[in-house]
């Protein structure tokens, strides 16, 4: 039994959902969607389901996670009810109903926002000033703002705050998820499901490139797999510098992966910022600022750190400290804010997707 929330319907236009009451139950988002399925007949559900305030059935549903928003079911709706928003809206509400303390709430709040980014940006500040030295202007050296065994040690206390935090939230999430948690599935089964989500969804992106719009599939796998490239070499560095030699010069390795990886990551913002700017397609006509401040993010953060190199190779001593301060400053931000932000899409939708794996399989 779903107790029913008569104001849940508005609560949800709060992330985004444009007009769903517009609604008027003809299935054809669920009929034109490539993604729907028997088992999985979305988005139809989840807008009866939000339209009759079952808030309960919302909650303990991974259907928000299965859409990619390619904007199909949007475009064909006869009522411009946009159930491809509703369904990106519900992402934004989970993010929120699973986030420890719902400190999510913090970051999908215009005003709270705003106020949180600041106190980011000053707590990274006052980071850098209270554990780095004052630089020589006049040379390119790492150390002389901020040393590698304080980078490091941050690093290894900022990860480890990550994976406590994104276990507790993904077990929220799978302790809401309707049978799951009433359910024990077999051990092979599950490890099977869980490499088939991880080849097929997260690296091939095999559902997203269903959907029609070819471009945008294309933009999102090379942000996925320059963001990958870009978070091995980082650890690859690490882990030179802690277990080998902080002058090995195995550290070129890493140094070509990221730059590499750089490429593809920078395509794939520069594609999302631009859809944005214009406006023209539906999945970017109601961009929430959550949307907005994260590819910017991880444009600057990707943009910082070709800069820093360039300056150093072309010992631009000022600008190298500068974009090097700029892209530690970004990148605390990202790693901090990663459960409670649409960066969280990162853990929610792999888990989601192996759920529903598993599900079927049943």
């Amino acid at each position: 039994m779903h107790k029913i929330n008569s104001e849940f319907s508005e609560k949800i236009k709060q992330y985004g959902a444009f007009d769903i009451n517009a609604c008027y139950n003809c299935g054809n988002c669920t009929a034109i969607c490539p993604l729907s399925t028997e088992d999985n007949s979305f988005p139809r559900k989840m807008i009866r389901a939000t339209i009759l305030g079952l808030e309960d059935k919302i909650n303990s549903s991974m259907d928000p996670w299965l859409c990619y928003y390619c904007g199909e079911c949007s475009d064909t709706c006869p009522r411009d009810a946009d159930p491809g928003g509703l369904m990106m809206a519900l992402r934004r509400y989970q993010i929120r109903k699973f986030s420890l303390g719902k400190v999510a709430d913090i970051f999908y709040n215009g005003f709270s926002s705003v106020f949180a980014w600041i106190i980011l940006t000053l707590l990274a500040i006052g980071g850098i000033y209270i554990f780095g030295n004052y630089p020589d202007m006049e040379k390119i050296n790492p150390l002389s703002m901020i040393s590698l065994d304080t980078l490091h040690d941050g690093g290894i206390i900022a990860f480890i705050f990550l994976i406590l935090l994104a276990f507790f939230q993904i077990y929220v999430m799978m302790k809401s998820v309707n049978g799951f948690k009433k359910k024990s599935f077999k051990f092979s089964e599950s490890v099977k499901g869980f490499f088939d989500v991880l080849f097929k969804e997260v690296l091939a992106q095999k559902k997203f490139s269903e959907c029609e719009d070819k471009s945008r599939y294309i933009a999102h796998l090379s942000l996925v797999w320059g963001f990958i490239g870009l978070f091995i070499a980082t650890i690859t560095v690490m882990m030179i510098d802690l277990f080998i030699s902080t002058q090995s010069t195995l550290k070129i390795i890493p140094k070509i992966i990221g730059i590499v990886s750089g490429l593809p990551a920078i395509y794939g913002s520069v594609y999302f910022l631009y859809k944005r700017g214009k406006q023209k397609d539906n999945y970017s006509k109601y961009s929430h600022h959550t949307d907005w401040i994260f590819i910017i993010l991880i444009f600057l953060a990707i943009l910082s750190g070709y800069a820093l190199d360039i300056c150093r190779w072309s010992l631009f001593f000022k600008g190298y400290y500068v974009s090097f301060a700029l892209h530690l400053i970004i990148v605390f931000e990202l790693i901090i804010t990663l459960p409670f932000t649409k960066f969280s899409h990162l853990m929610y939708r792999p888990v989601a997707l192996w759920l529903a794996e598993l599900k079927n399989k049943e």
